[in-house]
């Protein structure tokens, strides 16, 4: 679908009051604080590090046991409590249905599926 000059002006204005809406700016300050958090950051990069070579070592053939995967499990604990990355999950967790409502509008008044649309070109 060709998105028209009005449509893009328009997208481009809804993304703007999105990230002034309070829901929605919690989740991306919590967001933003994660990411300009280092110690917060190295951790979540480190997991998904070994998460990445965990799987390329599986699509090798090679069977994964126990002792190869329990530092990504530890990472993953560690990830999961860290306080930054918690709260940015789950206010992520919260806006989820409100983002997913604003897109089942906004496929409506265009009569396609917007969803495809949004991502990055």
């Amino acid at each position: 679908m060709e998105l028209t000059k009005e449509i893009q002006t328009a997208a481009r204005r809804l993304g703007q009051c999105l990230r002034q809406d309070d829901y929605i700016r919690k989740y991306l300050d919590a967001l933003e604080e994660t990411r300009t958090n280092p110690e917060a950051n190295a951790l979540e990069t480190k997991m998904y590090a070994e998460y990445e070579r965990l799987i390329a070592r599986e699509q090798e053939g090679e069977i994964l046991t126990y002792e190869d995967t329990r530092e990504f499990f530890e990472l993953r604990q560690q990830v999961q409590d860290n306080p930054l990355i918690s709260r940015r999950n789950r206010t992520h967790r919260q806006i989820r249905p409100y983002v997913h409502q604003i897109a089942e509008e906004i496929s409506f008044v265009l009569g396609v599926d917007y969803t495809p649309l949004a991502k990055p070109h």
